[in-house]
């Protein structure tokens, strides 16, 4: 049963994933692009922190990527289930939690691809560089964060995703419009309740959800390959 749904999933998405994972082998390797061999900033506190300047224009990108990937995969993985009114879900000889199981399942292996691709880019990219003393290449960490954050934002769009098509649209567009205008909001409630003249709702909801122990905590950090 586990088979046939990976491949399933693999039809429907390797169109979108192809690209993906090139972006992903690419990414680190952009990053550095140009840089060459900085061993000439051994003694040169300002070259290096330019060099920390230009890595760090990278960070955005990274997280970027991997919340694109992640929310590919969960939404191709019940495209075939919404096409047929989940219909052949429901004809399986099994329990619907289990269905759910392999299916994101097979998300997850699926995930393995753009997370290795990542990782081979970012060790090559650490090792084209030649690094002034005091900085160091973390292709490891970078590629672990990359991958556990593609996982987090399958995770959740696959829950979404699992409804209707509707049902997820609804609550991706809310989600969207809470961050753009939801200070405004704050600001117009705040002229008739008390407490959002005391508390910004969305820079606290967004503190809760990114911070640390947050549920997408691994977004937040470090995004960078070369570091102290």
């Amino acid at each position: 049963m586990y088979q046939p749904m990976l491949f399933l999933h693999w039809k429907q998405i390797k169109v979108a994933l192809i690209p993906l994972v090139l972006a992903a082998f690419a990414a680190p390797l952009l990053s550095v692009q140009g840089l060459g061999s900085l061993s000439a900033f051994s003694e040169d506190t300002i070259g290096a922190y330019q060099f920390m300047t230009y890595s760090a224009v990278w960070v955005a990108v990274f997280p970027a990527l991997a919340g694109v990937i992640g929310i590919t995969l969960a939404l191709s993985s019940w495209n075939w289930d919404h096409q047929l009114n989940h219909v052949h879900a429901l004809s399986l000889p099994i329990p619907r939690w289990r269905y759910a199981t392999l299916k994101m399942g097979a998300g997850v292996v699926l995930a393995l691809l753009p997370g290795l691709a990542f990782w081979a880019g970012a060790q090559l990219a650490a090792a084209s560089l030649t690094l002034p003393e005091g900085l160091h290449a973390y292709p490891n960490a970078l590629a672990l964060r990359f991958f556990l954050s593609v996982l987090c934002s399958y995770a959740v769009l696959f829950a979404m995703a699992a409804g209707t098509v509707r049902t997820t649209m609804i609550m991706v567009t809310a989600i969207i419009l809470l961050m753009l205008v939801g200070g405004s909001l704050n600001d117009f409630l705040g002229r008739y309740f008390e407490t959002f003249r005391q508390v910004n709702v969305v820079e606290w909801t967004l503190q809760l959800l990114w911070s640390r122990n947050g549920p997408f905590e691994v977004f937040s950090g470090s995004w960078l390959l070369i570091d102290v």
